[in-house]
């Protein structure tokens, strides 16, 4: 959601997260970073693109880790990304098929 990428202190954040935020400040680090948002710019270009896959996915880490994945509680952390019982069992029943694999 684009508030939760820039933040949700930004003065057009409120309801669903949607937002009116002009794109030029949504890829901004320096917004980002003022309203308090979890976008990266994982490939050092100066931009926080939640439309490029390497910030998206970094973004998206940082959401994570700092939800409680850092602190080893995925659940939590996915139920934030995702307030779905159902979304949190699928991805733990992913996650836990990989490590299988990949041991």
């Amino acid at each position: 959601m684009p508030c939760t990428f820039i933040g949700w202190a930004h003065p057009s954040c409120e309801g669903l997260g949607e937002g009116d935020i002009p794109e030029k400040d949504l890829t901004d680090p320096s917004a980002i970073e003022q309203y308090g948002g979890y976008g990266i710019d994982a490939n050092d270009d100066g931009l926080a693109d939640p439309y490029d896959i390497e910030d998206a996915v970094y973004s998206a880490a940082n959401y994570l880790s700092q939800n409680g994945a850092a602190d080893g509680d995925l659940e939590r952390a996915i139920f934030l990304y995702n307030r779905s019982d159902q979304y949190v069992e699928d991805v733990l029943g992913f996650y836990h098929d990989y490590i299988e694999k990949h041991p």
